[in-house]
This record gives C-alpha cells, sequence and structure tokens, in this order.
C-alpha cells in the first residue's frame, strides 16, 4: 500500500526532474562539453589558465573534466590535477545568468553578479589552496612536447565522443539527487545540499543561492569524482576547497550587495 501510494509522486518527481534536465542542464553542458574539447583538441593547449578559462565559459563539471584529459595525457601532475580542480570549479554562466538570474529571479543582472562572484572567488581559492599543495608530486609529468595537429573532423567526432559519454553520466546524476531532495521535501538550504538546481529554485535570497551554486552539493561533487580517477582526490580534500570558494564567494557578493 506503501508504495502505491509513493509510486505516483516518484513518477512525477522523474518526469519533472527529466524535464528540468532539457531545459537547463542539457543545453547548458552538451554543447560546452563538445566544444571545450574540440579547442582543447584543435589548440593542443596545456596551459591551465586556456583550461581555467574554458571551464569559466562552460561550468560544473567540466572543469574537471578538462583536467582529467590533461592528467591522462602525462600533461600535468596529480598534485597539478588536483590544483587545476581547485581553480576551475565553478557553475555554468549561462546557468547562473539565464536560469538562475532570468528565470529564478527574474533579473539578468542578479545572475550576471553571481557568476562575476563565483569566478573570481574560485581564482582567489586556487591561489589559497595551492600554497597547500604537498611537496612529493605522485604522478611524475611524462609528457611536455606537444602533440601533433589533429584534422578537425577527427577532433569533432573525438570531442562529441567523449562529451555525449559525460553528459549522460552528469545528467544520471543529476537525475537521481533532483528526484531524491524531491521525495524527501526538503527545506530550499538542505536541498541545495543534495542538488543545486532544486535549492536554488526554492529560494531568492541571493546570498543563499550563491553559497549554494558553488558549494555545489552532493550532486556537483558526484558529478566531479566521475572525473577525478587517478588523481587521489579525497573527499575531504573536495569539500574543504567547495566551502572555502562558497564563503569568499558570498564574502564578495556581500560587498557588491553595498554598493547596489
Amino acid at each position: 500500500m506503501f508504495m502505491t501510494d509513493l509510486l505516483p509522486t516518484f513518477l512525477a518527481a522523474g518526469q519533472t526532474g527529466l524535464a528540468l534536465i532539457g531545459r537547463a542542464v542539457l543545453p547548458v553542458l552538451f554543447p560546452f562539453f563538445v566544444l571545450t574539447t574540440l579547442i582543447l583538441n584543435l589548440t593542443n593547449s596545456h596551459n591551465r589558465w586556456v583550461v581555467a578559462g574554458l571551464a569559466y565559459f562552460s561550468g560544473y563539471p567540466n572543469g574537471t573534466r578538462m583536467t582529467k584529459n590533461l592528467y591522462d595525457q602525462g600533461v600535468i601532475s596529480a598534485i597539478e590535477a588536483r590544483h587545476l580542480c581547485v581553480l576551475t570549479s565553478t557553475p555554468s554562466p549561462i546557468f547562473l545568468i539565464a536560469t538562475v538570474g532570468t528565470l529564478f529571479l527574474q533579473n539578468t543582472g542578479y545572475g550576471v553578479l553571481l557568476f562575476f562572484c563565483a569566478v573570481v572567488a574560485a581564482i582567489i581559492n586556487g591561489w589559497l589552496w595551492r600554497s597547500h599543495q604537498e611537496t612529493n608530486p605522485s604522478k611524475i609529468v611524462t609528457n611536455t612536447s606537444p602533440a601533433s595537429r589533429v584534422p578537425f573532423f577527427t577532433a569533432f567526432s573525438q570531442a562529441f565522443t567523449s562529451a555525449t559519454g559525460a553528459v549522460l553520466n552528469v545528467c544520471g546524476v543529476v537525475l537521481f539527487f533532483y528526484v531524491l531532495a524531491q521525495m524527501l521535501h526538503l527545506p530550499a538550504w538542505l536541498a541545495g545540499l543534495l542538488e543545486m538546481t532544486t535549492g536554488v529554485a526554492a529560494t531568492t535570497n541571493l546570498l543563499l543561492i550563491e553559497f549554494i551554486v558553488c558549494l555545489g552539493g552532493l550532486s556537483v561533487a558526484l558529478q566531479n569524482f566521475l572525473f577525478t580517477d587517478g588523481m587521489q582526490m579525497k573527499f575531504g580534500y573536495y569539500l574543504g576547497y567547495k566551502l572555502t570558494h562558497a564563503i569568499i564567494a558570498c564574502g564578495l557578493l556581500s560587498v557588491c550587495l553595498c554598493f547596489l
């Protein structure tokens, strides 16, 4: 009897979650996954600031995904990979500006402000956490020479294939935590600890929204951990740098709001 009563709610939450993914996740993730991978494939760039710029342009979890690619190629060590994950761990500008600002808050300017504070906080956070890196790298950099040029259609095919598999994994994680948060009927701040979009959609408090999107929640954590194999990334390390990122971003936002 209990399962019979629960099933319609479960199905409704799943359908709403799929609609949310189709409206706010896939349009943000998939094109940027393909585009950023294509750019890196064509340019053979190993510069961390190029990766960081592309990550800020595309959002979670693409920074970690691109970092993983560099690590697998032997371009960066595990320590450098973990630091680059700190530096590139930001929400998408499309999500913050279009979805949160325009759709949820009815104010595009708020979305721009939230994104600006998140990116500046990530850069500051990267500088803070760089001083806490271990002195002995756990993986030796084996490839310091640039790779040969890849033909465009080969690069596009590789980018498309890589992006398709990655985005399916990410959407599965988002859907799971969205349904879980809906079934538990959690308040906004607690729902945000599970699934970022659910928590953000349930509040209009800018500081709470900034904290939620910079912390990312358990859903974003697992999305990132899909791409950290071999980097020796511990959850305590991840939680530490996400907490400092969220705190710094909220501090920056508080200062900005004083002048608005």
